[in-house]
């Protein structure tokens, strides 16, 4: 498959014969045939995604394809990449488009691609096994309710997309209509080396996909009207959740204040006046304050305050369709991923939900014990620790230290009036190499990109007075989530189970003042869980939980329980951990008892069970050697085994 050249065209002077219209000619012929110059493409790192991708020229000329009367479509892209370990992540992405409750009557997504309705999901991920990287699209057009099909549109679209880039894609795609606003799901397989890796301009991507898409949209349902266009940016004046006016508020902030339009001018009258509606809203909010001067003032964050407002009603409509316990949405509360959240989130995980749908993500809900049900944003490998639905689970922001870079940048800025430079630096510390004060301009350049600091143009900084405390912040929404499973089973499991229960370690302070319906539910259970320790003849100390002994001999009890049922399932024998110092088999499953949850090892002729974290249990289904030293395990990983569970 050749590429044609970059072509820049040259037309010739005024009354010159032929050569405009022949350059116009070939220009055409470029544009029709949608394929890029080669040049810039040779030593490109594996796996990169340049400028010098398909769909160059369409992309420059994305801007004449709609104009702002044509219809709204919002498009995300997301180029997932193989992991070290392989492409399981893009097999995991084709089964979470496909999941339940994505149809129209809350069935499972139904996968389709260009001419069948039920497409092969598993031939699809075969054909990407070898694949680099995978394209992730979600297409979203504002009047998707108005619209009389949205899998021939999508056709249509990925059909415009193949003229554009020049290539035939292999592509599988599902409509969802989980949340308030209908939408597709398309997955484009990025090829690799051997058969042909697909490289896209990003220019397309940012622009070409969305002009495209807006184009048949608008072919089908035609042009807005003015008065549409007007009602819908009225309509959003008052919109609990991120809109356009609030990127128009966001643009023209000076020192996080606002100036209304009738003293500076820049906006028309009618956007004028939406503007002003939207501040006396988010006033309500208690986002903006009106200052006497007549300027308002956003408050800090408002724009992730209005994201996770917009969240939350999606999260409403996907409890409206919640089979099993019934969650009050009123009792909704975001855990945002900054430095302030405070402490834990103890409680029990009432379901999860979709979440970042570009990167598998899942929004967690969890009943606290302060009657707020708490939804998290959790990536999926942060998901992947979770028990399932009724499992009791801590979750909490993991510890953010300041950078001594941090803290050597805010001295240096407080002595030169919020300002620091390479030469400051150096002045300030002679003693420096220029190698560290390079590291210091490299986290400034990271902090720029977080919105922290500025970077003037003659390469200063201008460092805020409140520099450190708003990078600690930045830093804090990068960490991960710290979360820890109290218990692998549903709370009402636990009242009469033989066996150490987390009813059984609770400190019982954390019900002092403790409200909401999982408290009053944890108090009634505790009562039960004491009157049937006694009954069943355990000792209680005084603290109301089960003597050291006691708890022993219930661990022990409800061990041996599930070793004979594993046993009798698989029919082999049990090798105890004490009996062995190496043992090497598949690890085949997981068991979850109130102890926690255990690996399931299966050897030739026995199998043994090993306590299991989630940092193993990505290793399910193929051959480890377990190494035991004492009480603990060194796992050793062999090769993939498929395991039928």
């Amino acid at each position: 498959m050749s590429d044609d050249f970059d072509f820049v065209p040259r037309l010739g002077k005024i009354r010159s014969k032929g050569k405009a219209k022949t350059q116009l000619k070939r220009l055409k012929r470029v544009v029709a045939k949608g394929r890029l110059g080669s040049r810039g493409r040779k030593g490109l790192p594996p796996g990169a995604v340049r400028h010098a991708g398909r769909g160059k020229v369409q992309a420059a000329l994305a801007r004449h394809w709609s104009s702002q009367q044509a219809r709204r479509v919002i498009v995300k892209v997301h180029i997932a990449r193989a992991s070290p370990t392989g492409v399981a992540g893009f097999a995991k992405h084709v089964a979470y488009i496909r999941r339940d409750g994505a149809g129209r009557e809350g069935e499972r997504g139904k996968l389709y691609d260009r001419s069948v309705d039920e497409a092969d999901a598993k031939a699809f991920n075969n054909r990407a096994d070898e694949d680099r990287r995978q394209f992730r699209l979600i297409v979203s057009p504002e009047d998707a309710d108005q619209m009389k099909d949205l899998t021939r549109f999508t056709r249509e679209f990925i059909s415009q997309v193949e003229k554009d880039l020049g290539r035939r894609l292999d592509w599988v795609a599902a409509n969802h209509h989980d949340t308030g606003q209908p939408h597709v799901h398309i997955v484009i397989r990025g090829g690799n080396t051997r058969n042909g890796e697909l490289l896209i301009d990003r220019k397309y991507i940012t622009r070409g996909f969305r002009a495209r898409a807006q184009e048949l949209v608008t072919r089908e349902l035609g042009q807005r009207r003015l008065r549409e266009m007007a009602a819908a940016r009225s309509n959003e004046a008052e919109r609990e959740a991120l809109t356009a006016i609030d990127h128009d508020i966001a643009a023209r902030l000076s020192d996080g204040r606002y100036t209304p339009e009738s003293e500076r001018g820049g906006l028309s009258r009618f956007d004028g006046a939406l503007v002003n509606r939207r501040l006396r809203f988010l006033r309500t909010l208690d986002l903006a304050r009106r200052r006497e001067d007549g300027r308002w003032t956003l408050k800090e964050g408002w724009q992730e305050t209005l994201r996770a407002l917009g969240r939350r009603g999606d999260i409403v409509r996907s409890l409206a369709n919640l089979e099993g316990r019934k969650i009050d949405a009123s009792r909704l509360h975001a855990l945002p991923r900054d430095l302030n959240s405070g402490g834990e989130v103890l409680g029990q995980l009432a379901a999860t939900l979709p979440g970042d749908e570009l990167r598998n993500g899942t929004t967690a809900l969890i009943e606290g014990l302060d009657g707020r049900v708490w939804s998290i944003e959790m990536t999926e490998q942060e998901a992947a620790q979770l028990p399932k639905p009724g499992g009791i689970v801590s979750v909490g922001r993991k510890a953010v230290e300041p950078k001594p870079a941090d803290i050597t940048i805010a001295a240096i800025a407080e002595r030169n009036g919020g300002v620091y430079s390479d030469e400051l630096h150096e002045a300030t510390d002679p003693s420096s190499s220029p190698a560290f004060r390079l590291a210091h301009k490299r986290r400034l350049e990271a902090l720029r990109r977080l919105g922290v600091v500025d970077r003037n143009v003659h390469g200063t900084w201008a460092v805020p007075s409140n520099f450190e405390e708003r990078a600690l912040q930045a830093e804090a929404t990068k960490h991960g989530l710290a979360i820890d499973v109290r218990s692998w089973l549903p709370v009402e499991a636990l009242a009469e189970r033989h066996a150490e229960t987390w009813l059984d370690q609770i400190d019982t302070d954390v019900l002092d003042g403790a409200t909401g319906p999982f408290a009053d539910e944890l108090r009634k259970l505790l009562s039960i869980r004491k009157v049937w320790l006694r009954t069943e003849g355990y000792t209680l100390d005084q603290t109301g939980q089960p003597t050291a002994e006691d708890a022993e001999r219930l661990k022990r009890t409800e061990f041996e329980k599930a070793m004979k049922t594993e046993g009798a399932r698989m029919e082999l024998s049990f090798a105890y951990p004490e009996s062995w110092s190496e043992f090497s088999g598949t690890y085949s499953q997981h068991v979850e008892l109130a102890q926690g949850r255990f690996a399931v090892i299966t050897g030739r002729d026995r199998y043994t069970l090993v306590p299991a974290s989630h940092r193993n249990a990505v290793w399910l289904g193929r051959e480890v050697t377990l190494n035991r030293t004492g009480n603990s395990f060194q796992w050793q990983i062999g090769k993939s085994r498929s395991v039928s569970r």
